[in-house]
């Protein structure tokens, strides 16, 4: 018995439209295919570079200091600092008058504080840079800055939302623990901008210590600047807030600012 198979044949119309739809196939495959961005995250190193290379190479700012102890009582100070690079800070107080002419330097993690009363340079060690800055709850490690790369491990946490913007949460630990004061850090990074809106940190026994949050964030150029940074310690229940009054960017800043010669001057 013979069975016979019976063609079927498509019509033209018919073998157009599934041209097409291959073809639309094909080419939506290149496209995902050739956008990286699309499937793939950033990783944690590559969001710390992007941090940093969003922030000015130079700065010089006027700012206010209100530290506020747990009491409520309060201590006012006006400070002058100089910032260039990841490296190198100069900090001079202006006011008040019973500390007015003190200085504090960091250089490639070398630091020294000047005290007009002594006129005298003292060189700060490094198991005192965990130490409070001027009785603020800022560090000398804080106020001297990070060369974050080098200094830090990066890791993406996770991506959330804060006060309305999409977050990065990274977590930053010391390659080098016995040269820095904290265990880790947490830090909330703008997505679209990069620039940091909450910092955690972390004491040597893994427990919280300090949360910072700058706040009223502007533009100028292609910078994205906070007026105001306050830290808050968790564990003391105290707080320090700096609000910037005057902010230059970029400006030429010598290298010979950045000695102890110049912490000594007035």
């Amino acid at each position: 018995m013979k069975i016979k198979i019976k063609k079927t044949c498509l019509c033209v119309s018919a073998r157009r439209q599934i041209d097409v739809l291959i073809f639309d196939m094909i080419i939506m495959g290149l496209l995902i295919s050739t956008s990286p961005l699309v499937a793939q995250e950033l990783t944690g190193d590559e969001i710390l570079k992007k941090a940093e290379e969003s922030r000015p190479v130079s700065e010089i700012t006027i700012s206010e200091m209100t530290i506020v102890h747990k009491s409520g009582s309060k201590r006012i100070r006006e400070i002058k600092a100089w910032m260039k690079g990841d490296d190198s800070t100069l900090v001079r107080f202006l006011s008040p008058a019973n500390i007015k002419g003190t200085g504090f330097l960091s250089v490639d993690d070398n630091d020294w504080l000047y005290l007009p009363v002594l006129k005298k340079v003292r060189r700060i060690a490094t198991k005192e840079k965990g130490g409070s800055f001027m009785g603020s709850d800022f560090s000398y490690d804080d106020v001297g800055g990070y060369s974050w790369e080098q200094d830090f491990h990066s890791k993406l946490l996770s991506t959330e939302e804060y006060e309305g913007h999409d977050c990065y949460v990274l977590e930053l630990i010391p390659k080098n623990p016995e040269d820095i004061s904290y265990s880790k850090l947490k830090r909330w990074v703008d997505k679209e901008n990069f620039y940091s809106m909450k910092t955690e940190y972390y004491d040597i026994h893994g427990d919280l210590l300090k949360i910072m949050y700058p706040s009223g964030f502007y533009r100028i150029e292609e910078f994205w600047i906070s007026k105001r940074i306050e830290m808050q310690n968790v564990q003391k229940g105290s707080k320090t807030i700096i609000v910037i009054k005057e902010t230059e960017l970029n400006p030429t800043i010598p290298d010979n600012m950045f000695t102890t010669r110049q912490l000594e001057k007035k």
